[in-house]
């Protein structure tokens, strides 16, 4: 069981640098098998990496994609865009899933955010 979890830990860091390294969150369609194929592994290795982490693929993803939303709108890169538009730089597929994301890591909805920053 514990040879399991240290390989376990092993793909998850893997699984965290390649998506930041290649950016794969940014793909809308990004699915599990897509994953597995980028790390030469599959998709239960995958599933059972993160569910040891408490998450499924979906909340994977999307922790990344959330950190790249709230990126976005910090840096002022794209100060007149629309929530969608920052949805769709950031690989969501709906504004609501972004701002369910970013609720949950930064607290606030990504309109709420962004009003916090530009009064900063």
């Amino acid at each position: 069981m514990r040879r399991k979890r240290l390989d376990d830990d092993k793909l998850y860091e893997k699984m965290k640098k390649l998506m930041l390294s290649k950016r794969l969150y940014l793909r809308r369609d990004l699915t599990r098998d897509e994953l597995a194929r980028e790390l030469m592994t599959n998709r239960t290795y995958i599933t059972r990496a993160l569910k040891g982490r408490g998450l499924n693929y979906s909340q994977f993803v999307n922790s990344f994609r959330a950190a790249h939303a709230i990126d976005l709108m910090a840096r002022g890169r794209y100060p007149d865009a629309a929530p969608e538009e920052i949805a769709l730089l950031s690989g969501f597929a709906s504004v609501d899933t972004m701002n369910r994301y970013i609720k949950k890591s930064a607290g606030l909805t990504a309109c709420a955010l962004r009003e916090r920053m530009a009064g900063d």
